[in-house]
């Protein structure tokens, strides 16, 4: 287990490796130096909590808008899906009373005759 760190550039080729006894933790992000002055990060720091709320509520109102767009368009998905059902229903009723119709016209009659045979009686002729 090597205790340490190690330093790359941006191309990752390592820089410089220091192995250190005990070593736990090593945070570091370089970080661009502030362009506010002192007394602009001052007041910054004092309304924060003006400037969370108002971007809080552009947020919510932005969210609700998109919502509300969304439920519009899956509304209207579904008003379409509804139609195109009906019209489907429509013209299947509108075909089965078609098939109805000439099968009227098609019917023919069919007389059955059924024979039923009350007794049977066997009967030996002896020649």
């Amino acid at each position: 287990l090597e205790n340490g760190y190690a330093i790359w550039d941006f191309r990752g080729q390592e820089i410089i490796k220091h192995i250190q006894d005990r070593f736990k933790q090593f945070i570091w992000r370089p970080r661009p130096p502030t362009l506010l002055t002192k007394e602009q990060q001052k007041q910054m720091r004092k309304n924060l909590k003006e400037y969370s709320r108002t971007f809080d509520e552009e947020d919510a109102a932005e969210e609700s808008n998109v919502s509300a767009e969304l439920i519009a368009l899956r509304k209207r998905l579904v008003d379409e899906w509804n139609k195109w059902r009906a019209d489907c229903k429509k013209e299947h009723a509108e075909e089965r009373g078609r098939k109805h119709e000439k099968h009227d016209e098609e019917k023919e009659e069919i007389e059955v005759w059924i024979d039923e045979v009350i007794e049977q009686i066997e009967e030996v002729v002896v020649e």
